[in-house]
């Protein structure tokens, strides 16, 4: 029995990436309609501005840890961070669990985040 192809390890993986790619897409979501790149500024908490640090960076559970706020300047974040993590983590267990680890994965892998991204940007802002 090939380890890829048990169940919960493609459940495990595809938690683990999801929740990566969770944390990607939130960034991408808050950073893309304001014209930010999302290659610099490091990541920051969107009121006082101060740099997050690795700590900071634990998709879901540095959320939950810090009940929602700012570790600096303690301003509630919102449970958009939360929930657009956990609906891509969700997303990715389901492509890993139904498609395995092969290459149309990445492709599938690549629409989740462009999906989710685009739907909390229309969630956010509505109609422009």
């Amino acid at each position: 029995m090939d380890l890829f192809d048990v169940m919960w390890f493609r459940l495990l993986a595809g938690a683990l990436v999801g929740l990566a790619l969770g944390s990607f897409t939130t960034m991408l979501s808050y950073r893309a309609p304001r014209n930010i790149s999302i290659v610099s500024p490091p990541s920051h908490c969107p009121h006082c501005h101060t740099p997050l640090t690795k700590r900071d960076l634990v998709p879901v559970a540095s959320w939950l840890i810090e009940h929602g706020k700012c570790r600096h300047c303690g301003e509630k974040l919102g449970l958009r961070y939360v929930v657009i993590e956990l609906v891509t983590a969700l997303a990715t267990m389901a492509a890993f669990a139904a498609l395995g680890f092969e290459p149309r994965l990445i492709v599938a892998l690549i629409g989740i985040v462009c999906f989710i991204a685009l739907a909390a940007i229309n969630i956010e802002r509505g109609r422009d």
